[in-house]
C-alpha cells in the first residue's frame, strides 16, 4: 500500500485535516504518517502569554475585550486539541478507537467555534461603538448561521462518516466531505471583506491595517501549510491572527481613553500630524463643557461618567468622516475629512443643535452648556504646531463669549491670532533684551496744590518704533503666563528709578498688582526685598490691586494688606465701582487710599443721577477715613464736580498724559505747584 499523508489545510484559525489521495481504498495508514508540529508547540506558549497577561489585566473588559477572550480561549483549545488529534493518529495502533473519535470530533467543534469568534471579534472591531447597526447583526447572524451548520456537520459525521470515520483496524479515513471545513473558511473570510467593505467609510482609520492583514495571515499561511504538508501551521495561523488582534487592542488601549474608550489627546495629536504630513484637508470641531463641574456636585461623579459616555455615543454616531477624540476632561475634538462644505456645515449645526437639548440620564434630564469653535487645515494653519496654538486661541475666544456664540476660525480670526502671536514674542524679546520701560502718569494732590505722585504704567515699543497699547498686549500676557514676570520687573525697575532720583521730591509711585491672590502675596514678599535691596523708604511706593485678588480669600488679604502697612506700604484700591466693589469690603480691609473708576467720572458732567451716586460714594469714603483718587478726569466740567464734592486726588488728561521717567523727573522738579492745563492746549 502506497503511503500516505495528512494534509492540514489551516487560515485565520481553521484548521482542516487533509491529504495526498490514498490508493483506491482511500486509506490512511496513521502508524506511517509523521508529522512536524514544533510550530503548534510554539504557538500554544504564544497564546498562552497572552492569556496570562490579560488575567492581570484589572480593567471591566468592553465588549471587544470579551470576544477577543473568548476567541483565545477557544483558539488555545484548538491548537492543544490538534496535538492531541495528531498525536492519536499517528499513534491509533495503540489508543481507543473512541478516544480517536472524540478527539477528532471535538477538534472539528472546537475549530469551528473559534472561527466564528474569530469573525465576530473582527466584526466588534470593525463596528465597535455601533452595536446597533443592521449590519453588525446580520454579520454575526450569517456568521452563527455558518457556525450551526458547521456542528450540524461534526454531530452528523458520527453515524455518517461524511468528515472521517476510524476503521476497526484503527486507521484513519478522510470523508467525501472532509474538505468542507475549508469552504466554511473561505466564505467567512469573505463575509468579513464584504462587510468591511460595506462600512468602509465607519471603520476606525486604526482598524483598517488590521481588516487587511488577517485575511493575508490566513491566505499566505495556508499557501505554505499546503506545500509543506508535514509541517503542521494550524496553530501559527491562529496564533498570528490572534497576535495580530492582541496588538491592535494594546495599541488602541494606549491610544483610548480609559472611560469613554475614544481616542485620547496623543492620538489626536498623530492622527493630525500625520493629516498634515499627507497635506490633506481636514476640519476641527471643538466641544467644551462649560458647566461639567456643577454636574458632579450635584449628581456625584459615577453619573458625570455615565453622561460623558451618552456623550461619546452621541460623537461617535455622527458620522464615519468624523472621528471624535477626548483630549481632557470636559473636552472633545471631531476631525472631519472628506465632507463637502455644505455636508460640514449640517454636521456642524447638528452638533451645536444636540447640545441645546436636554440629556436623559438615570439622574434625570440634564442641560449642558458648551462652546465650540472649528478650524480648517489648510487654510486657517501651515502646520501642526499652528494648528494647535489656533485651536487653543479659538478655544480662548469661545470662552469668553458667554452667548454661546461658536468661534468660527476664520482669516480675520487668523490675523487677530499672528498679531497676538506677533505681540508675544516682542514681549519675549523685550524681556530677554530689556526693551520694557516705564511711563508715569501724575496724581495731582487737591489739599496740597502740586503733584506728589504717580501711577507706573508698562510701556513697549514694536521693533519699528511704534507703540504697543498696554490694553493690547497686558491681557495677552496674562493669557500667555508672563503678567507676574511682568510685574515684577516693573516693580524692580520702579525701585531703581526711586534710587536713582532719591535727591528728587518726586513723590510716590503706585505699581498695579495682578489678580490673583497668590501673586499679590507674592508681590508683597518680592517688594520687600527690593526695598531692602535698593534702598528705597517703603512709603515712595503703593501697590494697586483691584477687588477681584481679594474675592477668594478677604482673611489672607487683610493680613497680607497689614504686613504691608506695618513696612509702610500702602495698598490703593484700583477701579472702584467698577461691579466687583463695594462699601463693605473698604469697610473691612485697611486700604489707605480708593480709587475711583473713570466710568463713574464720564457722565458726572452730564447726568445728575451719576454725579448724586459719585457723591454718595465719595461721602461713605470720606467717613471711613479713606482718601480718594478720581481717575478719568478730562475736562474743566469734571475737575469742577470732584473737586466741590471734596475728592483728595486728581488723575486725568486734564492735568498730566503719561509721560516718560525723565519727563516726570523733570516736570516735578520745575513745577512742584502746577496749574491745570486748559483744554485747549491739551495733545
Amino acid at each position: 500500500m502506497k503511503q500516505n499523508k495528512l494534509l492540514f489545510y489551516a487560515a485565520l484559525g481553521k484548521c482542516l485535516a487533509g491529504g495526498k489521495k490514498s490508493d483506491r481504498s482511500g486509506l490512511e495508514k496513521s502508524q506511517a504518517v509523521k508529522f512536524n508540529i514544533v510550530p503548534e508547540y510554539i504557538s500554544c506558549v504564544l497564546m498562552a502569554l497572552i492569556g496570562v497577561y490579560m488575567l492581570f489585566d484589572k480593567k471591566t473588559p468592553s465588549i471587544k475585550e470579551t470576544t477577543f477572550r473568548i476567541s483565545l480561549m477557544f483558539a488555545i483549545i484548538a491548537t492543544v486539541n490538534n496535538i492531541v488529534s495528531i498525536y492519536a493518529i499517528e499513534n491509533a495502533a495503540r489508543m481507543p478507537v473512541l478516544f480517536n473519535v472524540f478527539v477528532n470530533t471535538f477538534y472539528f467543534f472546537s475549530v469551528a467555534v473559534m472561527t466564528t469568534m474569530v469573525s465576530i471579534t473582527t466584526y466588534v472591531s470593525m463596528f465597535e461603538g455601533r452595536y446597533e447597526a443592521r449590519r453588525f447583526r446580520l454579520a454575526v447572524i450569517v456568521s452563527l448561521s455558518y457556525f450551526l451548520l458547521e456542528v450540524a456537520l461534526v454531530l452528523s459525521n458520527l453515524p455518517t462518516g461524511w468528515l472521517f470515520h476510524f476503521d476497526a483496524s484503527g486507521a484513519y479515513h478522510r470523508g467525501p466531505l472532509n474538505g468542507v471545513g475549508l469552504l466554511f473558511l473561505v466564505i467567512s473570510i469573505a463575509n468579513v471583506l464584504w462587510f468591511g467593505m460595506l462600512e468602509w467609510r465607519n471603520i476606525k482609520k486604526g482598524f483598517r491595517l488590521v481588516f487587511f492583514t488577517l485575511p493575508a495571515i490566513g491566505i499566505v499561511l495556508g499557501t505554505i501549510q499546503f506545500f509543506f504538508t508535514d509541517t503542521i501551521f494550524t496553530g501559527t495561523i491562529i496564533a498570528f491572527a490572534i497576535l495580530t488582534l492582541f496588538i491592535s487592542g494594546q495599541q488602541q488601549r494606549a491610544r483610548v481613553d480609559a472611560l469613554t474608550e475614544l481616542p485620547s489627546r496623543e492620538a489626536f495629536f498623530n492622527d493630525i500630524d500625520r493629516l498634515c504630513q499627507r497635506n490633506q484637508a481636514y476640519r476641527i470641531i471643538i466641544i467644551g463643557l462649560r458647566n461639567f463641574k456643577q454636574v458632579n456636585s450635584q449628581l456625584g461623579q459615577r453619573a458625570g461618567d455615565a453622561l460623558l459616555v451618552e456623550i461619546v455615543s452621541f460623537l461617535s454616531h455622527l458620522d464615519g468622516r468624523a472621528a471624535a477624540y477626548r483630549t481632557s476632561g470636559v473636552q472633545f475634538m471631531l476631525v472631519v475629512t472628506k465632507m463637502t462644505q455644505d455636508e460640514y456645515e449640517a454636521l456642524f449645526s447638528a452638533v451645536m443643535r444636540r447640545f441645546t437639548q436636554r440629556w436623559e440620564t438615570q439622574a434625570g434630564a440634564i442641560e449642558l452648556h458648551a462652546l465650540f469653535a472649528d478650524i480648517q487645515f489648510p487654510d486657517h494653519a501651515a502646520d501642526v504646531d499652528e494648528i494647535i496654538a489656533s485651536l487653543e486661541y479659538a478655544t480662548r475666544i469661545a470662552k469668553q463669549d458667554i452667548t454661546g456664540k461658536p468661534a468660527r476660525f476664520s482669516e480675520c480670526m487668523r490675523s487677530e491670532f499672528m498679531r497676538r502671536n506677533y505681540v508675544i514674542s516682542q514681549m519675549e524679546k523685550a524681556l530677554r533684551e530689556g526693551l520694557f520701560f516705564l511711563n508715569i502718569q501724575p496724581v495731582f494732590d487737591i489739599a496740597h496744590g502740586r503733584f506728589s505722585g504717580g501711577e507706573v504704567l508698562l510701556r513697549l515699543n514694536e521693533d519699528n518704533g511704534m507703540p504697543i497699547s498696554p490694553g493690547e498686549f497686558i491681557p495677552i500676557a496674562i493669557d500667555n503666563g508672563i503678567a507676574t514676570k511682568l510685574g515684577l520687573m516693573v516693580m524692580e525697575k520702579t525701585c531703581q528709578f526711586l534710587q536713582q532720583n532719591r535727591d528728587e521730591n518726586i513723590g510716590w509711585l503706585s505699581i498695579n498688582v495682578s489678580s490673583q491672590q497668590d501673586e499679590f502675596d507674592e508681590t508683597a514678599r518680592h517688594l520687600e526685598m527690593l526695598l531692602d535691596q535698593y534702598g528705597v523708604e517703603p512709603g515712595r511706593i503703593k501697590l494697586e490691586i483691584t477687588e477681584m485678588v481679594l474675592l477668594e480669600d478677604l482673611e489672607r488679604a487683610h493680613t497680607t494688606m497689614d504686613e504691608l502697612g506695618k513696612r509702610g506700604i500702602g495698598v490703593y484700591l484700583d477701579d472702584f465701582g467698577t461691579g466687583y466693589s463695594n462699601l463693605v469690603n473698604v469697610m473691612t480691609l485697611p486700604f489707605e487710599c480708593v480709587k475711583i473708576d473713570k466710568g463713574f467720572i464720564r457722565n458726572i458732567a452730564n447726568n445728575p443721577k451719576s454725579c448724586g451716586m459719585l457723591q454718595t460714594v465719595v461721602s461713605g469714603l470720606r467717613s471711613l477715613n479713606v482718601v480718594t483718587l478720581a481717575e478719568g478726569v478730562e475736562t474743566k466740567e469734571q475737575d469742577d464736580i470732584v473737586r466741590a464734592l471734596g475728592i483728595d486726588r486728581i488723575q486725568g488728561y486734564f492735568y498730566a498724559r503719561p509721560m516718560s521717567t525723565e519727563e516726570y523727573v523733570w516736570m516735578i522738579h520745575h513745577h512742584c505747584a502746577i496749574e491745570p492745563i486748559p483744554p485747549a492746549e491739551q495733545t
